[in-house]
């Protein structure tokens, strides 16, 4: 199963255990890169995709923090106009953003949306909290097979850099519903960042998102 699978699966899951007023989206932050991996419902994915595009919001400042962001009240979000507004359109009054981290500079966060007035509940905060990490574990799993599959490896140090990025590209566009020109710059400040070529980042998002393990990452409690 791919990771991106495992993450779409595992947002609806947890969206319908957390409550019906509730819809849930996973979000990867790797060296840099955001990439939305999973949602529960449309509006959510379009909420964390306005978020990933902008490079600014809720759990994007939670992954970094590793603190679980409270966002009571939408409309007075202060910051992060483009997540504020697609969330608003959505018809979501909170948001809560509760991090993991994965390993050093991969961390995920578990995004809940709900358009029900009212703080969040400690016992559905500290049940979020477990779900993020239990959905961090798999994703570190998921990475470790990634890294030892010597198959998928060869198959990536024979893939032209040109390819393996326009695949990421592409990857990217789908992901966080961008344009191509905006999935360019996003690889592109990525790498510079790091200090690494382009063709270093274009791996790391087709092995986060694309690549299947070798057997079902999928905790069996689910």
């Amino acid at each position: 199963m791919s990771l991106s699978t495992y993450l779409e699966e595992y947002a609806v899951r947890a969206a319908v255990v957390l409550g019906e007023d509730v819809e849930a989206s996973i979000t990867v932050r790797e060296h840099g890169v955001t990439l939305r991996g999973g949602s529960s419902e449309a509006g959510s994915a379009r909420c964390d995709q306005a978020e990933a595009r902008a490079e600014q919001g809720p759990c994007i400042d939670a992954m970094a923090s590793q603190s679980v962001l409270h966002v009571p009240q939408v409309t007075a979000a202060d910051g992060w106009d483009d997540w504020r507004e697609q969330t608003t359109r959505e018809g979501f009054v909170k948001a809560l953003a509760v991090p993991a981290l994965v390993a050093p500079g991969v961390a995920v966060a578990l995004n809940l949306y709900s358009r029900a007035p009212g703080r969040w509940s400690t016992e559905l905060v500290e049940l979020a909290d477990a779900y993020a990490h239990l959905v961090a574990a798999g994703v570190r799993l998921h990475l470790q097979l990634a890294e030892v599959d010597d198959a998928a490896a060869g198959l990536y140090r024979s893939m032209p850099d040109a390819v393996a990025i326009e695949q990421a590209v592409g990857a990217l566009m789908e992901t966080n519903g961008c344009t191509q020109d905006k999935a360019r710059a996003v690889l592109a400040s990525a790498a510079r960042n790091r200090d690494v070529g382009e063709r270093v980042v274009a791996e790391s998002i087709l092995r986060a998102l694309v690549l299947g393990g070798r057997g079902d990452i999928v905790d069996q409690e689910r």
